[in-house]
């Protein structure tokens, strides 16, 4: 039987206090070291002989008892787990020591997780990027009373609990009566949950990671939900006899014709005064860094935005709303026109990068720059290119063209 020991140093480190030190503690187990950090005693720099107090400070009998006593402590703490045939490492017997569990329940580390991503200056995240973690923290609470495992321990979400979750992220009832989350989304939920576990074991809130070498599958993605050339223009030229359904309408056509998220449009109409500017052709171009990557979005105003924006007398004028309200009175827009009905906000986008594909046939570069991207990587949720885009440019084709007249005088 292969048993561990534990090793139990104190060394001195030098003290604000002139001439004075201040005593640290630190564990080793199995080649595992972990400092415990000060013990909060104070002796002068040639009192301290590598062990203990000497005899000249005058306090030594009470400041080696001190230190006695965190020795038996940690001791009592290592032969408790030793009983119990637990496993033992210097991290565990830190968090035991310092006042808090041995281990460590999934959700508390999920919150440990949210605040040190809220302070991280390297990370130096948006608040829209934090809000997804804590859907995802929520989310998982919802899971976990389901399963009624709200003290589920970091190091107990393994293989079986990721598929557990999986099948009830697919079968939970959503708001409208749909049936479960669509699977990039569950891909993304996974991959966060996952994210905070690697974190849980750097930071020694865990021994293990119980998902370690796990590979997330990438998600597929159903069909983009855009609105085709004909849908967009009956759209266009219908008149809504409710105010606020048309208002939701013209918005809709706005970011069909320049992929905005809506959250990125709310922000261009506050900074519309300098984000709208001449680009390099001399015509008005909406430029402005995505507000979730920062990322330059650089789009032309194409003549649908600009009617629209004067039929309302300016930006700061357009009938903007929250989210929540647009894309409710969206579904009205699609209820009265046949449309998709499932249409939201993020339809505008999708329908826009569908028009860049296979109507202006412009490259993947080209609508990489439309869309604010780095890469293509994932461009597929917004659109992809179709036998449309084959079609104009074959017919563009001066090879193919000269076949046809080849053919032909056959």
């Amino acid at each position: 039987m292969n048993i561990k020991r534990m090793e139990i140093s104190f060394w001195r480190r030098q003290s604000r206090q002139k001439g004075k030190v201040q005593i640290y503690c630190r564990i080793t187990i199995g080649g595992e070291r972990i400092d415990l950090g000060s013990t909060g005693i104070t002796t002068w720099h040639d009192h301290w002989d590598g062990q203990q107090i000497t005899e000249s400070d005058p306090e030594s009998f009470f400041k080696n008892e001190q230190l006695d006593i965190m020795r038996n402590q940690l001791r009592a703490i290592f032969n408790d787990l030793f009983r119990r045939k637990e496993k033992i490492t210097a991290a565990k017997i830190r968090r035991a020591y310092m006042g808090g569990s041995e281990t460590v329940s999934l959700l508390s580390a999920f919150e440990l997780y949210l605040k040190d991503s809220e302070k991280d200056p390297e990370r130096s995240l948006k608040d829209s990027s934090l809000e997804v973690y804590d859907n995802v923290r929520k989310k998982l609470i919802d899971f976990l009373i389901s399963q009624k495992a709200l003290d589920l321990l970091v190091e107990d979400f393994d293989l079986s609990w990721v598929k557990r979750y999986r099948v009830w992220m697919k079968q939970i009832k959503l708001e409208g009566g749909k049936i479960g989350h669509a699977d990039s989304y569950i891909v993304k939920h996974t991959q966060t949950i996952k994210n905070v576990l690697v974190w849980a074991k750097l930071h020694k809130l865990s021994d293990s990671n119980p998902l370690e070498g796990l590979r997330i599958k990438n998600a597929t993605y159903d069909d983009p939900v855009f609105l085709t050339e004909d849908e967009f223009q009956r759209l266009r030229g219908h008149q809504f006899n409710n105010k606020h359904i048309q208002q939701a309408a013209d918005v809709f056509i706005i970011l069909c014709r320049c992929g905005f998220h809506y959250g990125d449009l709310l922000d261009f109409v506050k900074k519309h005064k300098t984000a709208l500017r001449k680009g390099v052709d001399g015509d008005l171009w909406m430029i402005k860094d995505r507000i979730k990557t920062e990322v330059s979005q650089r789009v032309p105003q194409f003549e649908e935005v600009k009617t629209i924006v004067d039929k309302y007398g300016g930006w700061e004028k357009l009938p903007l709303t929250s989210l929540a309200k647009f894309n409710t009175w969206l579904k009205l827009v699609a209820a009265e026109l046949n449309l998709p009905s499932d249409l939201s906000s993020k339809a505008g986008r999708k329908t826009f990068t569908d028009w860049c594909f296979n109507t202006l046939l412009l490259s993947t570069d080209s609508i990489k720059v439309l869309l604010g991207r780095k890469s293509d990587k994932g461009l597929e949720v917004y659109g992809r290119p179709d036998e449309r885009r084959v079609a104009g440019e074959l017919a563009a084709s001066k090879v193919m063209q000269q076949r046809k007249k080849t053919l032909k005088s056959r």
